[in-house]
């Protein structure tokens, strides 16, 4: 008996009352709230007193000097309380507690019910000492069910899915009569505090029984290994112990499961990929059904009874799982691609065995071809390279982006490939915007005349021609008549500026994804225009499931940016070819870019200043929380900042004559030179009010220099193309930068001026390269007027920091800002630095006059 805990009064006959009872399974008979704060009273030794009676039990609880006290009574196999406390919750756990004392003071007096060793009369009392009266029969013990000596009890452990299992048994010689749930063969006083006594201690392992199968199982994989190691060799001091081979397996360990895929050519296939997934323990390879188990759970580890307990790397099960869903979504008529095995051999988490013929597969993709196709004359040698490779992708069953720099000849290439690879009847589709529609309809002209050529309009259902035709489509028109791709199928079909399709969820997109094409082409020379998801956006038209899922694309890059930038680079390259002028046109004359400083006038200066400070007293210093709670208050400042720096007349507030503007006379100013040099200049803006401003100041001091003009309102951009184009002497140009991006050539220039700086560089990149491209025969002069010591020289230095991102994967660059990594405060992007713009000074304009009331800041007040 134990001396320490609760004080514990009882009789013999009512030891013998709760021996009977608490064979039944009690604790489901209360909630579970009640059981778990039970438990804790249990833990915490919050019972002070445990009085047995022949049908009933006294439960004392004493915390912080108030008692509390539970009886609980049995109406036949069902429980019922009764408490001095109101609360009921905490009535039913001082009766839960109470019978897990109960439950040990059974264990503790085990051998007082033995026949030989049970009390006579009186009372026992354990704990504090104290004594009560017996209220037994005359004193005596209850007679046990059987005068036999009580068998041994035998515990028979195996696993199985539910986990460690047992079965008790009583033995009976060489016979073994099941001890639980039998309700003809009724055990002694001894064999049922042998199973009061295994309650307890299966109770105390975390063992569950089962009243179906009468089995206890442990299922909380974790503690089976400590059961079998720590606590099974006292349990062989109580009981007799079975263990057959599956617990052998569990004693070894959590074995780590490891996953290859083997790849080979599916039989009866053009060239569909057959992948078989292997799970290995060791040297053990998992059955079809201890694989089917282990994928049904879902998690591990799990218990697998002929291998253990098994365990998988969290990241490859994710693997898995991420290539089991990119499998779905890339089958096409349940067939697997096999150009997905690039993605897999950069998945490290996995190990891939090829088949010989996949392996054959993968090596010609990756070898040029011995004897190259016959190409056109007008091809350019690094062009005839950029065909071949094209040709070859095809050839191989793959689809490729060509990702050329600006003015290399990209349009050029793909006819070529079109007139060199025809796909005999076939009909193909290009799909640019609208403003270039024209430009392939004269390129094919001039590079493939035999072709018959159709532009897509409303109306038109892909049966004007059933036979060889390539269809030109705006990206809107493909839109417009999505509802028909299901039904259409392409030889080729080919995107040109495919960072059209950047946003995945855009209807232009999701049109583009819907073509049904044999040969699949994008061209683009900024497929990273603004963020890596650009690229996945590219390449689920591509190659679908290459990149694998769009969120695990996301998720990988937020978790290790780096090294999936280098997987990523890995894997499309074989699909991309990037070639820049430096690399291949070395026919091409150089490029100088250079920053041109401009000054502020007074007037300038003033209204930047102003502007600064209304936007600080309402924005605030935190650029971040700008950002997330008033995005609109911080564009508008910052395009209010822009707008300035460039001609206070673009504000809506003032009316200020061209002497305002540093930036407007210095470019004049620089015009003169060139223009007497008969030099033709492009001038771009983001601002097309600042183009009409440059407009009045070209009328004003070259009145008769030929000037033209592009912005997005023009209709027909090949005419003013052609007219600069085959001027005679001098002439400019006036270009909105957007609307300058694609589809136009403007090599007989060799000045451009851009006049302010755009937040994406590759969008300035593009408009340069309609000057500097293929034809051009002069050292281009690229001038990039920022104004001094303001928001514009900040952002031109930010953005030379800012073209890592191309660089890693294709070559080129980002200009995706991130504002909180670059600026501490909004005051250090914004605040005019007076040092700077001292040294741009100059003695353009008046003095400032007094400005006219303004109203406060568009937008910026959240």
């Amino acid at each position: 008996m134990q001396s320490h805990g609760p004080k514990r009064i009882y009789t013999p006959q009512s030891l013998d009352f709760w021996f009977g009872r608490m064979e039944i399974e009690w604790e489901g008979q209360f909630d579970a709230t009640h059981v778990e704060r039970g438990h804790g009273m249990y833990r915490d030794s919050e019972i002070r007193e445990v009085e047995l009676g022949a049908k009933d039990a006294i439960i004392h609880r004493r915390v912080d000097k108030k008692e509390e006290y539970a009886v609980i009574e049995w109406e036949g196999d069902s429980i019922k309380v009764r408490s001095s406390s109101t609360d009921l919750v905490l009535a039913n756990a001082i009766a839960v507690a109470g019978l897990h004392e109960i439950e040990e003071l059974l264990v503790d007096e085990m051998s007082a019910l033995l026949p030989d060793g049970a009390p006579r009369g009186g009372a026992r009392v354990s704990g504090n000492g104290a004594t009560h009266a017996a209220n037994g029969q005359n004193g005596h013990a209850a007679k046990p069910d059987s005068n036999l000596p009580a068998r041994d009890l035998l515990l028979s452990f195996t696993a199985n899915a539910d986990g460690l299992v047992f079965l008790a048994y009583w033995k009976n010689g060489r016979n073994r009569i099941p001890a639980l749930g039998n309700t003809t063969h009724h055990p002694s006083a001894a064999e049922r505090a042998k199973l009061i006594a295994l309650a307890t201690y299966a109770r105390k392992a975390h063992f569950r029984y089962n009243q179906a199968t009468h089995a206890y199982a442990l299922d909380a994989l974790a503690d089976i290994p400590g059961f079998i190691r720590d606590l099974l060799p006292h349990w062989k001091k109580q009981f007799a112990i079975e263990l057959d081979g599956k617990v052998d397996n569990i004693k070894q360990g959590a074995r780590v499961i490891e996953i290859e895929a083997v790849a080979d050519k599916r039989s009866g296939s053009a060239g569909g990929l057959n992948l078989r997934w292997i799970f290995r323990a060791g040297e053990k390879l998992l059955t079809d059904e201890q694989a089917a188990a282990l994928l049904k759970h879902g998690r591990t580890p799990m218990l697998l009874p002929d291998l253990g307990i098994v365990t998988m790397q969290p990241e490859k099960w994710e693997s898995y799982q991420q290539w089991k869903r990119n499998l779905e979504e890339t089958a096409v008529g349940g067939e697997v691609p096999p150009y997905l095995i690039f993605s897999l051999f950069n998945d490290r988490r996995i190990k891939v065995t090829l088949g010989p013929e996949i392996a054959a597969w993968r090596q010609k993709v990756l070898t040029a071809p011995a004897s190259p196709p016959v190409m056109p004359d007008f091809l350019r040698n690094y062009q005839r390279r950029g065909v071949e490779w094209m040709h070859h992708l095809c050839e191989t069953g793959c689809h490729g982006l060509l990702a050329d720099e600006m003015g290399l000849g990209k349009t050029a290439q793909m006819i070529a490939l079109l007139r060199s690879r025809p796909m005999g009847r076939n009909r193909h589709i290009v799909v640019c915007p609208a403003s270039v529609v024209p430009v392939w309809r004269e390129e094919i002209a001039r590079f493939y005349p035999d072709a018959t050529v159709e532009i897509l309009k409303s109306g038109h259902d892909f049966k004007q021609h059933k036979s060889y035709c390539i269809w030109l489509a705006s990206y809107t028109q493909l839109r417009k008549h999505r509802a028909l791709l299901d039904q259409t199928d392409f030889g080729y079909a080919i995107l040109d500026e495919g960072q059209f399709i950047k946003n995945p969820d855009a209807k232009v997109t999701q049109a583009c994804f819907a073509l049904r094409a044999e040969h699949r082409l994008v061209m683009t020379g900024t497929p990273l225009e603004n963020r890596q998801l650009d690229l996945w956006s590219i390449f689920r038209y591509l190659l679908p499931g290459l990149l694998g899922s769009r969120s695990g694309f996301e998720s990988a890059l937020i978790q290790d940016r780096d090294g999936t930038m280098n997987r990523l680079r890995q894997q499309v390259a074989p699909f991309i070819l990037r070639r820049t002028k430096n690399e291949v046109a070395t026919e091409l004359p150089p490029k100088v870019e250079m920053d041109l400083l401009c000054p502020l006038t007074e007037v300038q200066r003033a209204e930047y200043a102003r502007i600064c400070t209304e936007g600080l007293a309402r924005l605030g210093e935190d650029i971040g929380l700008a950002l997330r709670e008033k995005s609109f208050g911080f564009l508008a400042l910052l395009t209010r900042l822009r707008q300035v720096c460039c001609d206070p007349d673009l504000l809506p507030w003032l009316h200020s004559p061209l002497t305002d503007s540093g930036k407007l006379q210095l470019l004049v100013e620089k015009l003169t030179e060139i223009v007497a040099s008969g030099h033709k200049v492009v001038i771009f803006s983001q601002f097309v009010t600042l183009l009409d401003r440059v407009r009045t100041a070209l009328d004003q001091h070259y009145p008769d220099l030929p000037r033209y003009e592009i912005t997005g309102m023009t209709v027909d951009r090949q005419k003013p193309v052609k007219d600069f184009q085959s001027a005679q002497g001098a002439a400019v140009m006036l270009v909105s930068l957007k609307a300058a991006g694609t589809g136009i050539t403007l090599h007989a220039a060799d000045y451009v001026f851009l006049l302010d700086p755009w937040w994406n560089p590759a969008v300035e990149d593009q408009a340069i390269d309609r000057v500097h491209r293929i034809g051009q025969t002069n050292t281009v002069f690229v001038y990039r007027m920022v104004t001094a010591g303001t928001i514009e020289e900040r952002i031109q230095a930010l953005k030379g920091e800012k073209k890592q991102l191309f660089n890693q994967v294709v070559g080129g660059h980002s200009g995706d800002f991130e504002w909180t990594t670059h600026f501490s405060s909004l005051n250090s992007l914004i605040q005019l630095s007076a040092a700077d713009a001292a040294e741009a000074e100059t003695t353009y304009g008046p003095a400032a006059p007094v400005a006219p009331e303004a109203p406060p800041v568009a937008g910026v007040q959240g």
